[in-house]
């Protein structure tokens, strides 16, 4: 297999590595450990005033890129590579799907999903918590049904298959219509740190305004405070406003702001239990998952925190989507030494025992269509 990889530059190129940016690495070591040649084909957002005014009237989907400037690269470089695959990474670039069809109808194109735009969207229109209200409501309902039927689209007619992060995501796949659907899970990294927890003391780290986080966190916060006792909750993440905010109105919250890698190490040693709290099914998967474990930490996460993930051993504690009975586990992780020193077992084991990229490489190249197969 020759594989193109088509990702945002900032995908790869970013200086601060959020979920997005790992993610990207990881689908990209996998296709490159199943190929025999990668060649990299980064693009960037379109400025183009046409865009822009079709995304603000909500004129179409899927508008932040313009295929048809990179034609001609395109095909010099299927050309020079030979490629046989094409792999784009998010469903954000699904557009780019027609014009490698029309270029190189024998070529297969695949989609490395992070998650739909719809994934996202729907809770903002209708969830309790979500941001869309008035008539901001009634044009991202609007779009949201623009998003469904461009997804569906393309995924009939342009696409020969769609690498999901979860079993759930995969579903979702078949719903709309791709022909083929592979899970690869998130990778797992074993880096253990040394653990040196203070009692009584937990921690989370994430992008605090991402609505399933900001709700989440919400949530916990309050049941913590419903429940009374002694806990130090360390917040690491941007934006520094949304943060502060939290430990004004929490005061057992200490906010910490978006700590260096050295320093959040350091920092994430000291914590007793690593807080996962994810209470719907989100796009995507919780990266921050893959973080706890690769580290060796004790964590408390849910159901749908835990999803994209895969191990032979470890006896994670995975709670409901539930904020208080999250609260109610990582309290009795707090209360109970021995059981701590089994959460921090299970969260060893796990990262021992996750698929490695060799293994997730072989189920690509099972999965991924011949060339010319369409």
């Amino acid at each position: 297999m020759k594989a193109i990889f088509v990702h945002d530059r900032d995908d790869l190129e970013a200086q601060t590595a959020g979920g997005v940016q790992r993610c990207s690495r990881e689908f990209l070591a996998i296709v490159r450990a199943a190929s025999t040649e990668t060649a990299l084909f980064p693009i960037e957002r379109s400025r183009a005033a046409s865009l822009r005014l079709r995304r603000k009237f909500h004129l179409g989907s899927y508008l932040s890129y313009q295929p048809e400037d990179y034609a001609e690269r395109l095909r010099v470089v299927l050309r020079d590579t030979a490629a046989t695959h094409v792999f784009l990474n998010r469903s954000e670039l699904l557009r780019f799907a027609p014009v490698i069809r029309t270029l190189a109808p024998q070529v297969c194109v695949v989609v490395m999903s992070h998650g739909n735009q719809s994934g996202d969207d729907l809770y903002e229109i209708a969830g309790p918590q979500g941001r869309r209200t008035g008539l901001s409501r009634l044009g991202a309902t609007w779009q949201l049904g623009l998003d469904l039927v461009a997804e569906s689209w393309h995924r009939h007619r342009s696409i020969d298959g769609v690498c999901a992060m979860s079993v759930e995501e995969a579903a979702l796949e078949r719903w709309l219509g791709a022909p083929r659907t592979v899970i690869l899970p998130r990778l797992i990294q074993p880096d253990f740190l040394e653990h040196r927890p203070i009692p009584s003391r937990v921690g989370y780290v994430g992008t605090l305004d991402h609505t399933p986080n900001r709700v989440a966190l919400e949530e916990v916060c309050r049941a913590f405070a419903r429940k009374g006792g002694k806990v130090d909750f360390r917040l690491v993440g941007a934006p520094q406003a949304v943060g502060e905010e939290f430990a004004r109105r929490h005061p057992f919250v200490t906010y910490l702001g978006p700590l260096p890698e050295a320093e959040l190490r350091s920092e994430a040693a000291s914590w007793a239990v690593f807080l996962n709290p994810i209470l719907w099914l989100a796009r995507g998967a919780s990266m921050k998952l893959a973080q706890a474990l690769a580290w060796g930490l004790p964590v408390v996460t849910t159901q749908s925190g835990s999803r994209g993930y895969e191990w032979q051993n470890g006896d994670l504690v995975i709670t409901p989507d539930d904020a208080p009975a999250f609260v109610d586990a990582v309290t009795e992780l707090l209360e109970n030494p021995a059981r701590l020193i089994t959460a921090r077992e299970a969260s060893l084991a796990a990262a021992r025992s996750s698929p490695p990229v060799a293994a997730l490489a072989a189920r690509l190249a099972v999965f991924v269509p011949a060339a010319g197969s369409h």
